[in-house]
């Protein structure tokens, strides 16, 4: 029996990101990581994929969760943030593009896409 949590994690929260933004039409969003939380957290009870993370935030927001991962992106050279924006590099995209066909099989694909949607929708200001 596997336990509960982060432990039975398929994928880190950087590895969906990534994935989801492979998939975002923008190369620019906010840095507001309440908001980016806030969209995380409501993605994670939409989608079956991004649930596992609500056990690492638990009930409270997903600010430091999302704000660790944004860092791991940007550590690789795929995101730059500078005051107010986070900036899909080209390289970043063309890593997360990849990244999203190797690690994910074609239902996560589907949802990280339709998640994606919505982010995109969402991040603009």
């Amino acid at each position: 029996m596997t336990n509960p949590g982060p432990q039975s994690m398929r994928y880190s929260v950087d590895e969906v990101l990534s994935g989801m933004l492979a998939s975002i039409t923008r190369d620019d969003f906010t840095d507001d990581i309440e908001r980016l939380g806030a969209l995380f957290k409501g993605l994670s009870q939409a989608y079956p994929l991004l649930a596992p993370y609500a056990a690492i935030a638990g009930e409270t927001d997903f600010s430091a969760v999302l704000r660790d991962a944004l860092q791991k992106l940007a550590d690789k050279k795929w995101l730059r943030h500078e005051p107010g924006r986070y900036f899909l590099t080209k390289e970043g995209r063309a890593a997360c593009v990849g990244s999203k066909r190797v690690i994910f099989n074609a239902s996560d694909i589907e949802q990280l896409e339709a998640a994606a949607r919505y982010l995109d929708a969402q991040v603009g200001t």
